[in-house]
């Protein structure tokens, strides 16, 4: 049980944290931000500092920040009134965070010793005796970027696989959902911290990965259309965007009920 809410709230809180990538870029470019939210509704309770609304919902996981981008807004402001550059940089702000953790942690892991057991076995190390793959900090850091570009490389082959089994055969066994995540990171922490914490690492990575790609609904599908317009020289019309981002948006809450239908069978009634 300790083990389970601990995997819950480091899911939640690299949500919260990619959330807050968002908020912080939004900000500190001065644009209107109008609500932060903690947790899945309903709401438990919320309070007003400047005009950001901040809530705490009922289901502790995920976040949501809200930021103006009504398309007829004057506001200077607002998010649809903001250079390319600027939305550019919202945009990448949540994966920006989850890149940001997931250096951290495998830095982390490299300077106070990696196990090697966590290693793939395709990852070539230099030779050693010991169980643990240990630099000193400078080192450290360039093995993470290694680790990250490998993981990277393995991660698109992946996607690619699992892709393919989703669109010719509606097949979700490659990907994982929320139940799925929660499972592997519960039991992540049962062997120890440093394996709860490389879970963690690799998710805040694949977040990273994910939202990055060129699909409506994620960040990736909104700088498709913030390209889209740059080259054909005029704006998707928020109405379009939401349009198209709503569909997607279906589809994939249709494959979470999937995967998670698979990640319930799979991992509790075995």
């Amino acid at each position: 049980m300790i083990t389970l809410l601990l995997a819950i709230i480091s899911l939640s809180l690299l949500m919260i944290l990619h959330e807050l990538g968002h908020f912080l870029l939004a900000k500190l470019f001065n644009v209107k931000v109008e609500g932060f939210s903690v947790g899945l509704p309903p709401k438990i309770l919320s309070f007003k500092r400047g005009e950001v609304t901040y809530s705490l919902n009922a289901i502790p996981f995920g976040a949501f920040v809200k930021i103006s981008e009504e398309e007829n807004d004057q506001d200077k402001r607002s998010f649809v009134n903001q250079a390319a550059s600027k939305k550019t940089a919202i945009f990448l702000g949540g994966v920006g965070m989850n890149f940001i953790i997931a250096l951290l942690v495998f830095t982390l892991l490299f300077t106070i010793g990696f196990p090697k057991s966590l290693l793939p076995s395709n990852y070539l190390i230099s030779s050693s005796s010991s169980i643990l793959v240990k630099y000193p900090l400078p080192q450290a850091f360039l093995e993470t970027g290694r680790f990250l570009s490998f993981v990277l490389t393995e991660s698109l082959k992946g996607l690619k696989i699992a892709f393919g089994k989703i669109f010719t055969r509606l097949d979700v066994s490659d990907l994982l959902g929320p139940v799925g995540l929660v499972a592997i990171t519960s039991r992540s922490f049962e062997y120890g911290w440093r394996y709860g914490i490389y879970i963690l690492g690799l998710i805040s990575y694949a977040l990273a990965i994910f939202n990055l790609l060129p699909i409506p609904a994620l960040d990736g599908g909104r700088l498709l259309f913030l390209f889209l317009g740059k080259i054909f020289k005029k704006p998707i019309s928020q109405k379009t965007e939401t349009w198209i981002d709503n569909i997607t948006f279906a589809l994939l809450m249709f494959l979470a009920v999937l995967v998670t239908i698979k990640d319930v069978r799979f991992f509790y009634l075995h």
